[in-house]
């Protein structure tokens, strides 16, 4: 039965989405420009005399300086690592990066925690959003579809569908692994056929900017409020 399963889970492949890559990366380097020629002339704009200048310079430069070294040798690390094609097939997900090495999370490798209260499959909050989280080898990993090098080598433009697959390599070739439902849910994933919840994710949206424009609404009526109350104030002085 599972052979047959593994016969049909064919691999999916990240795919680039080269006009998003490139604009990420023309608007990251014009505003890295921007912040650096705001660091030169600092010093001139704050300084008020010459011998202010100076002496600040002399202190400063040295200090700008050796900063924007540390920050491209950090660059130079970050890009040896940088992911350039991710894929999930029936043995797991497969992070293949720029400096040729490759990182697995592999199924038969996902360990179960054995407590009444804990998902073996779950979330963990990140940045306002919540990647998913496995038992890998002993340690709590996460698997991450949200933020894998996005605009930087390149912008992945298939990383739900990734995910998705991926959810459902454990539930066909780990079905003793338990997930969180929230999981489902909180990624709009359709359990049955795993498929994305088009429904769901519009109900959500609605739900969100209803919510959005009812506070708009009422900031809007308070602001209203506070400009009159302030007009009739003024006129009652004049």
């Amino acid at each position: 039965m599972q052979e047959d399963v593994r016969k049909d889970f064919l691999p999916l492949v990240s795919k680039p989405w080269w006009f998003m890559t490139w604009l990420t990366r023309t608007l990251a380097v014009l505003l890295l420009l921007v912040m650096f020629l705001v660091l030169l002339v600092l010093p001139v704009i704050i300084c008020k005399n010459i011998v202010m200048l100076v002496v600040v310079s002399i202190l400063y430069y040295p200090a700008l300086g050796f900063g924007l070294y540390r920050f491209i040798l950090y660059q130079k690390t970050v890009t040896k690592r940088v992911v350039k094609r991710i894929v999930v097939d029936d043995k797991g997900v497969h992070y293949e990066r720029k400096n040729g090495t490759t990182d697995h999370i592999l199924y038969h490798n996902l360990e179960k925690y054995h407590l009444a209260n804990e998902y073996d499959v779950d979330l963990s909050p990140r940045n306002k959003i919540y990647v998913l989280k496995v038992k890998h080898n002993g340690s709590v990993t996460e698997v991450d579809f949200d933020g894998v090098d996005a605009g930087y080598s390149c912008y992945i433009v298939n990383l739900r569908a990734l995910r998705r697959r991926y959810i459902q390599g454990i539930v066909y070739f780990r079905p003793d692994l338990r997930i969180n439902p929230s999981v489902y849910t909180t990624y709009n994933i359709n359990p049955v056929d795993f498929t994305f919840d088009k429904k769901k994710y519009g109900t959500a949206f609605a739900k969100t900017l209803a919510v959005l424009i009812l506070l708009g609404s009422i900031l809007g009526c308070i602001m209203l409020g506070l400009v009159k109350w302030l007009s009739k104030d003024q006129t009652y002085l004049h």
